[in-house]
């Protein structure tokens, strides 16, 4: 009896991720197969310069694309796990619950971001704080459309940072429950707070990291007049990095005794 109720302890021993620990994980992993990632890499740009050249979401055939590129990812954490069939339709349909439930969450979120700042001014604050309200809002914007609009980097910044502070609850654990999903097991939002508890402010350090390298190459592109390609660069390399940094928290979290 002691010895069982030993094991329930480390069971339920709080599982505490180092962040650098994580990074080097992560970068052993490149070192190991350069090919695979530089593969990875290669199909994320081919997706994204195909993406901006039919104009983005404002092209109806996006959600072709959409579609498509959601079967990439789910094809890498399949391939990643060595799970045949990399395509299995069984868990790509069972993984649309979780990716479905964190976009709604992730909507919602984002639509309180848009609208809170809105009530000092229904209540009577002067154009003082309308200006800031309207940098807030260019700030905000500058972040889901591809068009240049005029927002300071302090601005950007502040909003990253929001969203870094956000992104353990609207990211980091969705993106659990989602791997769960994709290698046919349990795909619980709950199951995946329990099993990332105590892990808050690693998450937003990581997530700030992930961010902000996006935030200074859009600042980059317009100093440079770089026409967002920068930016495009950016964001194929620190997306394809951000999966494999994800792979590895899952595999802490979840794997490893």
């Amino acid at each position: 009896m002691p010895k069982l109720k030993t094991k329930k302890k480390s069971a339920d021993e709080i599982r505490k991720i180092n962040v650098k620990a994580l990074l080097n994980d992560t970068f052993s992993y490149i070192r190991e197969n350069p090919q695979f990632v530089l593969c990875l890499i290669v199909v994320n740009m081919v997706f994204m310069l195909f993406f901006k050249a039919i104009g983005g979401i404002s092209n109806p055939l996006s959600i072709l694309w959409c579609a498509a590129y959601y079967l990439f990812w789910c094809w890498f954490y399949r391939y990643y796990y060595h799970l045949k069939p990399y395509i299995f339709s069984k868990t790509v349909f069972g993984s649309l619950a979780p990716s479905t439930k964190a976009l709604v969450l992730m909507g919602l979120v984002f639509a309180v971001i848009l609208v809170t700042p809105m009530v000092p001014l229904f209540v009577g604050f002067n154009d003082v704080y309308l200006n800031y309200y309207e940098n807030y809002i260019s700030a905000v914007e500058s972040l889901s459309t591809q068009n240049d609009i005029e927002a300071s980097f302090a601005d950007i910044a502040i909003i990253y940072g929001i969203f870094a502070l956000l992104s353990p609850m609207l990211i980091c654990k969705p993106y659990m429950a989602w791997i769960s999903s994709l290698r046919g097991h349990n795909a619980s939002f709950r199951k995946a707070g329990d099993k990332t508890k105590g892990n808050y402010l690693s998450f937003a350090i990581i997530s700030a990291l992930l961010l902000y390298p996006e935030a200074v190459c859009d600042k980059l592109d317009a100093i440079l007049g770089a026409d967002k390609w920068l930016s495009y660069v950016c964001s194929t390399l620190i997306f394809a990095y951000t999966n494999i940094i994800f792979a590895k928290m899952y595999d802490f979290f979840y794997l490893k005794h």
